[in-house]
Protein backbone atom coordinates (compact mmCIF):
# COMPACT_ATOMS: atom_id res chain seq x y z
CA UNK A 1 0.00 0.00 0.00
CA UNK A 2 2.91 2.15 1.00
CA UNK A 3 4.83 1.45 -2.54
CA UNK A 4 1.14 2.33 -4.18
CA UNK A 5 0.76 6.00 -2.47
CA UNK A 6 4.41 6.50 -3.33
CA UNK A 7 3.99 5.58 -6.92
CA UNK A 8 1.38 7.74 -7.24
CA UNK A 9 2.93 11.13 -5.74
CA UNK A 10 5.99 10.95 -7.88
CA UNK A 11 3.81 10.54 -11.03
CA UNK A 12 1.56 13.45 -9.95
CA UNK A 13 4.95 15.56 -9.23
CA UNK A 14 6.00 14.13 -12.79
CA UNK A 15 2.81 15.34 -14.14
CA UNK A 16 2.68 18.88 -13.07
CA UNK A 17 6.46 19.94 -12.87
CA UNK A 18 6.99 22.59 -15.16
CA UNK A 19 10.36 24.11 -16.47
CA UNK A 20 12.59 26.47 -14.26
CA UNK A 21 13.41 29.19 -16.97
CA UNK A 22 15.66 32.09 -15.50
CA UNK A 23 16.72 35.24 -16.40
CA UNK A 24 20.29 36.89 -15.03
CA UNK A 25 19.08 40.17 -15.25
CA UNK A 26 16.83 41.99 -13.24
CA UNK A 27 15.59 44.64 -16.03
CA UNK A 28 16.25 44.63 -19.45
CA UNK A 29 16.68 47.51 -21.80
CA UNK A 30 17.07 47.83 -25.68
CA UNK A 31 20.19 46.64 -26.75
CA UNK A 32 21.23 44.61 -23.48
CA UNK A 33 22.71 41.16 -23.52
CA UNK A 34 20.51 38.83 -21.86
CA UNK A 35 21.80 35.61 -20.41
CA UNK A 36 18.65 33.17 -20.31
CA UNK A 37 18.47 29.35 -19.12
CA UNK A 38 16.01 26.64 -19.11
CA UNK A 39 15.98 23.59 -16.66
CA UNK A 40 13.87 20.50 -17.00
CA UNK A 41 12.77 18.10 -15.00
CA UNK A 42 14.71 14.61 -15.24
CA UNK A 43 12.97 11.77 -16.60
CA UNK A 44 9.78 13.29 -18.08
CA UNK A 45 10.82 16.06 -20.57
CA UNK A 46 13.50 15.98 -23.05
CA UNK A 47 14.92 17.28 -26.33
CA UNK A 48 15.00 20.51 -25.83
CA UNK A 49 14.76 23.24 -29.36
CA UNK A 50 15.57 26.18 -29.60
CA UNK A 51 17.19 28.05 -33.24
CA UNK A 52 20.00 30.63 -33.40
CA UNK A 53 19.76 33.78 -35.31
CA UNK A 54 17.15 36.89 -36.04
CA UNK A 55 13.21 36.63 -34.95
CA UNK A 56 11.24 39.15 -37.00
CA UNK A 57 8.10 40.25 -36.02
CA UNK A 58 7.08 42.29 -39.25
CA UNK A 59 9.53 42.64 -42.41
CA UNK A 60 11.65 45.60 -41.50
CA UNK A 61 13.99 44.76 -38.59
CA UNK A 62 14.21 41.94 -36.42
CA UNK A 63 13.12 42.17 -33.16
CA UNK A 64 15.67 39.45 -31.23
CA UNK A 65 18.25 37.54 -31.83
CA UNK A 66 19.29 34.23 -30.17
CA UNK A 67 23.03 33.52 -30.17
CA UNK A 68 25.24 31.22 -28.38
CA UNK A 69 23.32 28.57 -27.54
CA UNK A 70 24.71 25.46 -25.14
CA UNK A 71 22.58 22.53 -24.18
CA UNK A 72 22.46 19.28 -22.60
CA UNK A 73 19.84 17.17 -22.31
CA UNK A 74 17.71 19.07 -19.86
CA UNK A 75 19.21 21.97 -19.90
CA UNK A 76 19.55 24.51 -22.13
CA UNK A 77 21.54 28.49 -22.55
CA UNK A 78 21.52 31.06 -24.58
CA UNK A 79 22.43 34.63 -25.00
CA UNK A 80 19.65 37.53 -26.72
CA UNK A 81 19.74 40.53 -27.64
CA UNK A 82 16.82 42.73 -27.71
CA UNK A 83 16.58 45.71 -30.95
CA UNK A 84 12.85 46.69 -29.42
CA UNK A 85 10.99 47.17 -26.01
CA UNK A 86 8.10 45.28 -25.99
CA UNK A 87 6.99 41.78 -24.05
CA UNK A 88 8.33 38.72 -25.72
CA UNK A 89 7.83 34.41 -25.85
CA UNK A 90 11.32 32.48 -26.42
CA UNK A 91 11.46 29.90 -29.41
CA UNK A 92 11.95 27.43 -27.13
CA UNK A 93 10.19 23.71 -27.01
CA UNK A 94 10.78 20.17 -25.99
CA UNK A 95 9.11 17.01 -25.47
CA UNK A 96 6.71 15.94 -22.57
CA UNK A 97 5.19 12.22 -22.59
CA UNK A 98 5.49 12.48 -26.67
CA UNK A 99 3.70 16.15 -26.64
CA UNK A 100 5.52 19.22 -27.87
CA UNK A 101 5.63 21.96 -25.43
CA UNK A 102 6.43 25.19 -25.53
CA UNK A 103 8.05 28.45 -23.25
CA UNK A 104 5.00 30.53 -21.73
CA UNK A 105 7.34 32.56 -19.96
CA UNK A 106 7.03 36.70 -21.15
CA UNK A 107 10.56 38.65 -20.87
CA UNK A 108 9.97 42.54 -20.63
CA UNK A 109 12.04 44.94 -22.44
CA UNK A 110 12.07 48.28 -21.69
CA UNK A 111 13.01 51.00 -24.03
CA UNK A 112 15.43 54.11 -23.59
CA UNK A 113 12.90 56.66 -24.41
CA UNK A 114 12.01 59.23 -21.51
CA UNK A 115 8.38 58.70 -22.57
CA UNK A 116 8.11 62.61 -23.99
CA UNK A 117 9.44 61.35 -27.39
CA UNK A 118 7.27 60.79 -29.96
CA UNK A 119 9.62 59.23 -32.58
CA UNK A 120 12.47 56.79 -32.25
CA UNK A 121 15.02 57.39 -29.73
CA UNK A 122 18.23 55.49 -28.85
CA UNK A 123 20.20 56.08 -25.72
CA UNK A 124 22.58 58.68 -27.48
CA UNK A 125 22.20 62.40 -26.62
CA UNK A 126 19.50 63.11 -29.25
CA UNK A 127 20.50 65.94 -31.73
CA UNK A 128 19.91 69.62 -31.05
CA UNK A 129 20.45 72.73 -32.10
CA UNK A 130 23.96 74.23 -30.58
CA UNK A 131 23.19 78.31 -31.12
CA UNK A 132 20.71 80.92 -32.10
CA UNK A 133 18.58 78.98 -34.77
CA UNK A 134 17.77 82.93 -37.01
CA UNK A 135 21.10 83.93 -36.37
CA UNK A 136 23.03 80.77 -37.80
CA UNK A 137 20.56 81.04 -40.92
CA UNK A 138 21.15 83.96 -41.42
CA UNK A 139 24.99 83.60 -41.55
CA UNK A 140 24.64 80.35 -43.99
CA UNK A 141 22.90 82.77 -46.16
CA UNK A 142 25.17 85.28 -46.12
CA UNK A 143 27.95 82.82 -47.07
CA UNK A 144 26.30 81.39 -49.78
CA UNK A 145 25.65 84.33 -51.22
CA UNK A 146 28.85 85.49 -51.03
CA UNK A 147 30.09 82.29 -52.63
CA UNK A 148 27.76 82.58 -55.20
CA UNK A 149 28.66 86.15 -55.93
CA UNK A 150 32.47 84.58 -56.13
CA UNK A 151 31.66 81.96 -58.47
CA UNK A 152 30.02 83.88 -61.00
CA UNK A 153 32.70 86.31 -60.72
CA UNK A 154 35.12 83.43 -61.44
CA UNK A 155 33.02 82.34 -64.52
CA UNK A 156 33.07 85.33 -65.57
CA UNK A 157 36.47 86.09 -65.70
CA UNK A 158 37.53 82.35 -66.96
CA UNK A 159 34.97 82.91 -69.86
CA UNK A 160 36.28 85.92 -70.49
CA UNK A 161 39.82 84.46 -71.52
CA UNK A 162 40.77 82.55 -74.52
CA UNK A 163 40.92 78.69 -74.39
CA UNK A 164 43.19 77.29 -76.13
CA UNK A 165 43.21 73.43 -75.97
CA UNK A 166 46.24 71.11 -77.36
CA UNK A 167 44.32 68.10 -78.63
CA UNK A 168 47.56 65.79 -77.50
CA UNK A 169 47.87 66.70 -73.79
CA UNK A 170 44.29 67.13 -73.33
CA UNK A 171 43.30 65.09 -69.86
CA UNK A 172 40.98 62.63 -69.83
CA UNK A 173 37.61 63.16 -67.86
CA UNK A 174 37.96 61.67 -64.58
CA UNK A 175 34.66 60.25 -62.79
CA UNK A 176 33.30 62.30 -59.77
CA UNK A 177 33.69 60.10 -56.77
CA UNK A 178 29.81 60.44 -56.13
CA UNK A 179 29.23 58.80 -58.91
CA UNK A 180 31.88 56.09 -58.59
CA UNK A 181 30.11 55.24 -55.07
CA UNK A 182 26.86 55.18 -56.95
CA UNK A 183 27.88 52.59 -59.53
CA UNK A 184 29.27 50.67 -56.54
CA UNK A 185 25.63 50.51 -55.21
CA UNK A 186 24.19 49.52 -58.13
CA UNK A 187 26.37 46.93 -58.85
CA UNK A 188 25.98 45.70 -55.34
CA UNK A 189 22.30 45.41 -55.70
CA UNK A 190 22.80 43.29 -58.94
CA UNK A 191 24.81 40.82 -57.31
CA UNK A 192 23.65 37.47 -56.41
CA UNK A 193 24.95 37.63 -52.71
CA UNK A 194 23.42 40.81 -50.85
CA UNK A 195 24.52 41.57 -47.03
CA UNK A 196 22.69 44.08 -45.18
CA UNK A 197 25.73 44.95 -43.26
CA UNK A 198 27.92 45.94 -46.88
CA UNK A 199 24.73 47.41 -48.19
CA UNK A 200 24.77 49.86 -45.28
CA UNK A 201 28.21 50.71 -45.29
CA UNK A 202 27.97 51.62 -48.81
CA UNK A 203 25.23 53.65 -48.39
CA UNK A 204 26.39 55.46 -45.48
CA UNK A 205 29.65 56.18 -47.48
CA UNK A 206 27.92 57.71 -50.89
CA UNK A 207 25.60 59.70 -48.47
CA UNK A 208 28.73 61.49 -46.75
CA UNK A 209 30.34 62.05 -50.08
CA UNK A 210 27.04 63.62 -52.05
CA UNK A 211 26.60 65.66 -48.44
CA UNK A 212 30.27 66.67 -48.75
CA UNK A 213 29.76 68.40 -51.78
CA UNK A 214 26.35 70.01 -51.04
CA UNK A 215 27.64 70.93 -47.89
CA UNK A 216 31.17 72.54 -48.75
CA UNK A 217 32.50 70.16 -45.93
CA UNK A 218 34.21 66.79 -45.65
CA UNK A 219 32.21 65.01 -44.13
CA UNK A 220 33.85 61.35 -44.95
CA UNK A 221 35.92 60.91 -41.62
CA UNK A 222 32.89 61.86 -39.32
CA UNK A 223 31.04 59.33 -37.57
CA UNK A 224 27.56 58.46 -38.60
CA UNK A 225 25.80 60.52 -35.69
CA UNK A 226 28.27 63.66 -36.52
CA UNK A 227 26.99 63.26 -40.16
CA UNK A 228 23.29 63.41 -39.65
CA UNK A 229 24.18 65.81 -36.48
CA UNK A 230 25.12 67.92 -39.91
CA UNK A 231 22.52 67.17 -41.91
CA UNK A 232 20.70 68.19 -38.74
CA UNK A 233 21.70 71.24 -37.85
CA UNK A 234 22.07 72.06 -41.94
CA UNK A 235 19.38 70.53 -44.22
CA UNK A 236 16.03 70.69 -43.41
CA UNK A 237 15.66 66.88 -43.31
CA UNK A 238 13.03 66.02 -40.30
CA UNK A 239 14.53 64.48 -37.20
CA UNK A 240 12.20 61.80 -36.96
CA UNK A 241 14.27 60.44 -40.04
CA UNK A 242 17.64 61.45 -39.35
CA UNK A 243 16.65 59.21 -35.75
CA UNK A 244 15.75 56.62 -37.40
CA UNK A 245 18.49 56.36 -39.69
CA UNK A 246 21.11 56.72 -36.89
CA UNK A 247 19.20 53.71 -34.93
CA UNK A 248 19.38 51.88 -38.54
CA UNK A 249 22.81 52.15 -39.44
CA UNK A 250 24.37 51.70 -35.56
CA UNK A 251 22.40 48.06 -35.53
CA UNK A 252 23.40 47.24 -38.93
CA UNK A 253 27.04 48.17 -39.10
CA UNK A 254 28.47 47.82 -36.32
CA UNK A 255 26.64 44.33 -34.48
CA UNK A 256 27.35 41.14 -35.16
CA UNK A 257 24.94 41.40 -38.74
CA UNK A 258 25.01 38.18 -41.14
CA UNK A 259 21.48 38.96 -42.06
CA UNK A 260 21.39 38.13 -46.37
CA UNK A 261 19.03 40.39 -48.38
CA UNK A 262 16.73 39.30 -51.24
CA UNK A 263 17.44 41.42 -54.31
CA UNK A 264 13.85 42.95 -53.65
CA UNK A 265 14.33 43.89 -49.98
CA UNK A 266 18.03 45.52 -50.52
CA UNK A 267 16.27 47.74 -53.46
CA UNK A 268 13.52 48.50 -51.38
CA UNK A 269 16.20 49.51 -48.16
CA UNK A 270 18.15 51.44 -51.00
CA UNK A 271 14.85 53.30 -52.62
CA UNK A 272 13.89 54.25 -48.84
CA UNK A 273 17.05 55.64 -47.63
CA UNK A 274 17.90 57.40 -51.36
CA UNK A 275 14.02 59.28 -50.72
CA UNK A 276 14.32 59.68 -46.53
CA UNK A 277 18.10 61.55 -47.57
CA UNK A 278 17.10 63.05 -50.74
CA UNK A 279 20.37 61.29 -52.20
Amino acid sequence: MAKYILLVLISTFSLYATPKETIQEEEIFVGDTVHYQIELSEGIENDLQMEEGDFYEDSTMPSFKIFNIKKDKIKLSAIILFYKPGNFILPISWKENGEEKKSTKQIKVKSQLLGSEKDIEDSEPPISFSGPYLFRLFLVLLITVINLYLLYALYLYWKSKPKVVDALWEKQPVLEETIKRLHVIETYLESESIYEKELAFKISEYAKEVYSKRLEKNLLGNTDSEFLAELFDRTHIEESILRNLRVYFRNTKYDNNQTKLKKEEALSVWEKIKKDMEL
